[in-house]
């Protein structure tokens, strides 16, 4: 077993046993998890003039630091405001497909959470991860941001 493994593992244990404890409000109370390291190493750089700006960044970061190979997104503003993010090669894709058989969903994605994150500093909103669909090698995540733009 490597490292990556291990930790890895570490990630789906966790959020096991979160969701056992909480079920699903446990999404809920893990909306910061993976933010803490961006901040940290980041600061408020990633926040831009613009959600576009802003998305565009942290979406460099995340490929920078080889969490991701690319993401897509696109923004729906007719309802409220939406974000459809597409995560391609996620290398926390194993964990979410080892656990959504267990749970039936998704409850937790810290690219998600980073980029609800930001874009929340920057309109001064709140972000809910809605959903995540996971395909062959992309996590397809909803997040909707509350109130309008």
């Amino acid at each position: 077993m490597s490292s990556n493994e291990f930790l890895y593992g570490l990630v789906r244990d966790l959020t096991d046993v979160l969701y056992e404890e909480h079920g699903t409000g446990a999404q809920y109370r893990t909306t910061l998890v993976g933010v803490d390291y961006f901040e940290k190493k980041y600061g408020g750089t990633l926040k831009r003039a613009t959600v576009r700006d802003t998305l565009d960044a942290v979406i460099d970061a995340l490929r920078a630091e080889g969490i991701v190979a690319s993401t897509e997104y696109s923004v729906d503003s007719a309802a409220d405001f939406i974000l459809y993010l597409t995560f391609k090669s996620c290398i926390l894709q194993s964990t979410d497909k080892e656990l959504l058989p267990l749970h039936g969903k998704i409850i937790d994605c810290p690219c998600a959470n980073v980029v609800m994150h930001y874009v929340d500093s920057l309109l001064g909103k709140f972000s809910e991860f809605a959903k995540m669909e996971i395909d062959k090698d992309t996590c397809k995540a909803v997040i909707c941001v509350m109130g309008k733009q």
